[in-house]
């Protein structure tokens, strides 16, 4: 997941848990983001698309 920064860059996020199986046993994958898990061999992107607030 990555999220924006008042300067307009975006940093990565560490994630706590696979959103296939659960498993807490992820490490960053390739250089485009990605996260492998070790329970479920799944390799996965995770992108944040907004927050709910609404800007004027």
């Amino acid at each position: 997941m990555t999220e924006d920064t008042p300067s307009g860059r975006t940093r990565q996020l560490p994630l706590f848990c696979c959103p296939y199986c659960g498993d807490e046993e992820l490490t960053p994958h390739g250089d485009r983001g990605e996260w492998h898990c070790a329970a479920c061999l799944r390799t996965f992107t995770v992108r944040l698309t907004g927050t709910g607030v609404q800007h004027p």
